[in-house]
């Protein structure tokens, strides 16, 4: 079996197995977003600051050393978890390659998304990836993902880092990097509440029908815990931001 394929293979998901795949990896995935957080937070504020720091779009960055630190340990951590995710797929555990691979995306977006952009090169900075300057990247990264799963690119430990990653980055873009599209005719506050509720309300109703009528394998239940997760993270970022 690869990748993202063969969700039909049984007739029928039992409320057990919809238990123990779904909601466990769900409870999982919040459980390792939340051991992924405190440690980011700790560091970001350690050390002094090693740049000076200047606007970058709207936002004023925060270089610290504390921050930098952090950010090597994640893009570290992120290759060894997907290696690990990679292997376990390989054997068709498909818990621990999941795992591994959610957890290697969410410090993918940490390193790219929350650290790599509050510091410069030159004076250069990295782009923040929720703005809308990344807009052509996410139609990239999107092609990226369809043409992987037409060819079997991917085998399920990867997939799940890369849908961890594309879920946190989207979970910020349909937010963020929308907003300027509609600046001029709608506040900030508005449009991450309106946005944020739009786009989480739909995707926790496709995930339950992803999961009772569409997915009848262990991997399907796996996946539509991630839309749930991503669902629900999309709503408390945008109330939080809003």
């Amino acid at each position: 079996m690869k990748g993202l394929d063969n969700y039909s293979k049984h007739i029928r998901s039992t409320p057990k197995e919809i238990g123990r795949e779904y909601f466990l990896p769900l409870l999982a995935e919040f459980g390792i977003l939340v051991i992924c957080i405190i440690p980011f937070y700790l560091f970001r504020e350690l050390g002094s600051v090693i740049q000076q720091p200047t606007p970058v779009g709207d936002e004023l960055p925060s270089p610290t050393a504390g921050r930098l630190a952090y950010g090597m340990i994640a893009l570290t951590l992120w290759f060894v978890l997907s290696w690990a995710a990679s292997k376990a797929a390989k054997k068709d555990k498909h818990y621990s390659s999941s795992l591994f691979g959610f957890a290697a995306g969410i410090l993918l977006w940490q390193f790219i998304g929350e650290t790599s952009w509050h510091y410069s090169v030159g004076g250069v900075h990295f782009v923040p990836f929720e703005s809308v300057t990344t807009f052509p990247l996410a139609c990239l990264f999107i092609l990226l993902m369809l043409y992987g799963k037409k060819h079997h690119s991917f085998d399920w430990g990867i997939w799940c880092m890369l849908l961890s990653f594309a879920f946190n980055w989207m979970g910020h873009y349909v937010m963020e990097g929308t907003y300027p599209f509609v600046a001029n005719h709608v506040d900030q506050h508005t449009w991450y509440v309106c946005a944020s509720l739009v786009s989480g309300i739909c995707g926790l109703i496709y995930s339950i029908i992803f999961l009772l009528f569409r997915v009848k394998t262990r991997r399907g239940r796996i996946l539509a815990s991630m839309i749930t997760y991503i669902s629900i993270g999309v709503i408390a970022f945008g109330l939080s931001e809003g």
